[in-house]
C-alpha cells in the first residue's frame, strides 16, 4: 500500500508542478521545483525508506514526460520555452537530489 501511496503522491506532485510552472515566470517554476523537492523528501521522511522516494520520483518523471509530449489534440502542457525546459531539466535533477537526500 505504501508503494501505491508514494506513486500517487509523486504523480500528483508532477501534476501540480506542471500547473504551477507557467504562472508568474520565473516565480512559478521556482515554486514548482521547491514543491517537488519538498514532496519527494517528505515521502522519505514519512515512510523512512529511500525506495518510496524512488517510486515517487518515477511517478513525477512519468507525469512530466507525458506533459511534455503531444497529446491527442496536439496540445503541450510543458512547452519548449525557457520555463518549460527549466522544469524538465532542473526538475529532474532536483527530484533526483531529493531522492539522494538523507531522511
Amino acid at each position: 500500500m505504501r508503494y501505491v501511496i508514494a506513486l500517487l503522491i509523486g504523480s500528483l506532485t508532477g501534476v501540480v508542478a506542471i500547473l504551477i510552472h507557467q504562472s508568474l515566470p520565473p516565480l512559478g517554476v521556482l515554486v514548482a521545483l521547491a514543491f517537488s523537492y519538498g514532496a519527494i523528501w517528505l515521502i522519505g521522511r514519512r515512510f523512512a525508506a529511500r525506495i518510496y522516494k524512488w517510486i515517487a520520483a518515477i511517478g513525477w518523471i512519468a507525469v512530466i514526460l507525458r506533459g511534455s509530449t503531444f497529446g491527442e489534440g496536439q496540445e503541450l502542457l510543458v512547452q519548449a520555452d525557457a520555463v518549460g525546459s527549466t522544469l524538465l531539466l532542473l526538475g529532474t535533477l532536483i527530484v533526483l537530489i531529493a531522492v539522494g537526500a538523507r531522511n
